[in-house]
């Protein structure tokens, strides 16, 4: 027990800041980060896998990626249930292009969300935290040019299902103006 309270110590001495951004990347919810990274050192704790881990850090990464998933599909799903329990948009004087830059970043997280874990991990790792694809295969235990493959592959399912989405919403945008 005091081997795994040092161990998780001194992660967050090492790396909470960066699990604090990554986590602030993946929400985009400033408020949210601290109940997540709270959430995330309670796994760790509770966690047999964590004591087992050859790479502390690597297993904390992964787990704050799943967790950030996790929050948000548990977001939209509020929001579908009831929408007065959705965020309402920030009140930023921003230019129309931060807030279409804004919408498009949640539809790639969302539908990064319907990816395998592993793809999910290294596009997150490749693109939001911009990792080599040496650094991801180090900590994943994978040869990068499989990294780099994976990353490929899961970039081209993202844009299938963004461009599916896309027709779809054009499809019922036209649809409802014809009636």
């Amino acid at each position: 027990m005091i081997e795994r309270q040092k161990k998780i110590l001194q992660l967050l001495d090492t790396s909470g800041e960066r699990l604090h951004r990554l986590l602030g990347r993946l929400t985009r919810r400033e408020d949210m980060v601290g109940d997540l990274l709270q959430e995330l050192f309670i796994r760790l704790w509770n966690s047999k896998a964590f004591d087992k881990a050859e790479d502390p850090f690597a297993y904390a990464y992964r787990t704050a990626i799943n967790l950030a998933f996790e929050w948000r599909r548990k977001q939209k799903a509020m929001c579908q249930i009831s929408h007065e329990n959705c965020p309402a948009p920030k009140d930023n004087p921003s230019a129309l292009g931060k807030m279409i830059q804004a919408e498009e970043l949640e539809q790639v997280l969302d539908a990064a969300s319907k990816l395998t874990d592993l793809a999910r991990d290294v596009v997150v790792m490749h693109y939001i935290e911009q990792d080599s694809y040496e650094e991801i295969g180090r900590r994943l235990g994978k040869k990068p040019q499989y990294i780099r493959a994976l990353c490929a592959k899961a970039m081209a399912e993202l844009r299938e299902m963004l461009a599916k989405e896309k027709r779809y919403f054009s499809g019922n945008k036209n649809s409802a103006m014809m009636s």
